[in-house]
Parts: C-alpha cells; sequence; structure tokens
C-alpha cells in the first residue's frame, strides 16, 4: 500500500512465492510518479489509536505451542512433530491486555509481609484468563474464549520479598477453559464434528512494585498447559489436537515499558478481543461478569 493509499498486488500467490510476489510489487512501486509515491497531501481522518487507561498497566503476550519429550522438558516442534504439521503463524503471536489502576493496585497489599498469600480478585483473574490465554498461533483469531468458559481456577500471589523500596509478589495458580468448537474442512468449510477446545494450565510468575515511584515495575507470568481442539495448520486446514495427544501452549505475559511513552500516531494497538470481539460493547471488556450476564440472557432468548 503506497502513501497515496493505492494498492500494490502481485501476480504471484502462495507461501512459496513470496519473495518473487514481494520483488514484484517493489518494481511497481519503483515505476510510479513520485506524486504517487510521495504526496504532499494524504486524504482522510486521522484516527491514532485509543489511550490505555490513565496510570494503568498494558501487558504484552505472546502465545506459542511447544513440545514436551520424554523428560518432560519443553522445547520448540522440529522433525515429525505434531505429525509433521504446524501452525500457520511462524512465530510466537502477539497480543495485549489493558489493567485498570484499581486491578494492578488489588494486587499490591497495603502493609506487605512476607509470607503473606492472598486471591487475586476474581473478576481480574477471568480477565487475565478468558481475554489474555488466547491462543493466536492456533485459532488464528477465528476463536475465541466463550463467557461461560471457566471452568475451574484459582489465582494467588505471595508476597516474597518486602523493603523500603521494592515489594516482591509471586503470581501463581492454575485454570481450566473449555469452549465448543467445530471442525470443518478448509478451505471448503465442510462440517466434519463438534469439538471441545480445551486449555488446561497452570501459571507461575513475578511481580515487583516500586514503592517510590507507586508503580509496577515487573510483571513476568507465564502460562503452560495442554490445548485440545481445534487447531489451524495452514495450507493442510483445520486439525484436531485430542485429549489424549493435546499439544502442549505456552503463553509469556509481560509488562510494556513504552506503552504510555510513544506518541498516539506510533501507539500500538488493542488485542483482539478488545477491539473487535467487544467492539461497541466496551464495558464487556472491563467486566466478565457483565459479559457472562448478557450473555445468559441471549441464550435464554
Amino acid at each position: 500500500m503506497t502513501s497515496s493509499g493505492d494498492l500494490l498486488q502481485g501476480s504471484v500467490k502462495g507461501r512459496d512465492g513470496l519473495e518473487k510476489g514481494l520483488q514484484e510489487v517493489l518494481e511497481a512501486y519503483a515505476k510510479l510518479p513520485e506524486s504517487k509515491r510521495r504526496p504532499k497531501l494524504v486524504d482522510g481522518e486521522v484516527k491514532p489509536q485509543p489511550e490505555p487507561p490513565t496510570n494503568g498497566l498494558v501487558l504484552t503476550i505472546y502465545d506459542r505451542p511447544l513440545v514436551r519429550d520424554a523428560k518432560y522438558l519443553y522445547r520448540l516442534p522440529d522433525g515429525d512433530d505434531f505429525g509433521g504439521l504446524r501452525t500457520h503463524a511462524p512465530h510466537g503471536q502477539r497480543s495485549s491486555l489493558w489493567l485498570k489502576e484499581e486491578e494492578w493496585k488489588s494486587l499490591v497489599p497495603r502493609d506487605p509481609k512476607v509470607g503473606q498469600v492472598f486471591k487475586a480478585p476474581t473478576k481480574l483473574a477471568k480477565r487475565i484468563w478468558l481475554y489474555g490465554l488466547v491462543p493466536q498461533t492456533l485459532w488464528v483469531v477465528e476463536e475465541s474464549w466463550r463467557p461461560d468458559s471457566v471452568q475451574a481456577g484459582e489465582l494467588l500471589v505471595t508476597v516474597e520479598a518486602v523493603s523500603a523500596q521494592t515489594v516482591r509478589l509471586r503470581m501463581h495458580g492454575s485454570v481450566l477453559l473449555s469452549a465448543p468448537g467445530v471442525l470443518h474442512t478448509w478451505p471448503e468449510r465442510k462440517f466434519v464434528k463438534n469439538i471441545e477446545n480445551r486449555y488446561d494450565a497452570r501459571l507461575e510468575g513475578v511481580l515487583e512494585f516500586d514503592r517510590v515511584k507507586n508503580k509496577i515495575t515487573r510483571f513476568d507470568v507465564a502460562s503452560l498447559g495442554d490445548f485440545s481442539g481445534r487447531w489451524f495448520a495452514g495450507n493442510k486446514g483445520w486439525q484436531e489436537a485430542t485429549r489424549a495427544a493435546p499439544l502442549p501452549l505456552g503463553f509469556a505475559i509481560e509488562l510494556d515499558p513504552t506503552a504510555y511513552d510513544l506518541a498516539a500516531e506510533r501507539r500500538r494497538p488493542r488485542s483482539f478481543m478488545h477491539a473487535y470481539i467487544f467492539r461497541g460493547q466496551e464495558a464487556h471488556y472491563w467486566d466478565p461478569d457483565l459479559w457472562l450476564d448478557e450473555w445468559k440472557k441471549r441464550q435464554r432468548q
């Protein structure tokens, strides 16, 4: 896409023709007049990415399937793993989760004591599970968890160290997510059978709170568990991972330190769940219980 809004498309298609296709597009771009390549004015409304909540946190989340070997060690898929099948995504996929100030503050005790253990607020835990643990590498934004997908789960916080400057916290827990799915052929989309999408995982991580700056400076949490259900293998179409042979699936959650420093035109976009699933229903993003209540009403109707 040129700066003037002209779409350049190469005639070479298919995943094996990417290099030739890009070269074709570059050659077409070089033949355009200067006015098309570097217009003095571009018409259109400027729509910067929405600003994250005041004094909140922006968490960056990556997910990708892994392989568990005979010694229960994890590594990236290779060779004949998964029968030689691979996800359509070439690497870990990026998503995000926004937290309000009152949410992250609920994870830091007012008078922290080493060894203190408490539960993270239920709504916050649900937001992390339902909106953060969405396997983009497997689902290619065609699936999401439903509001009733949390079958079981607990998210705990333990105070590990306290000083005049810092409070170090351990976040740990587990979750079982489940939602109905449909396996179909690709690209014909012929129905094959109904299946269950399921993720059974444990979460473990470290949070650090700067008492002087009154802000969380570290949020490193990992989720590791077994996924069964439908997943997309590119040209091989939709596949099924069974409960007997699940895909080990990992998520890495980290703090985005630049989220509040970037100019509006450079701000990273919101997650798929935030921008599209909850488009026009912003309240559901911040309150999963409200999302569940309204979903139940629609089911009864």
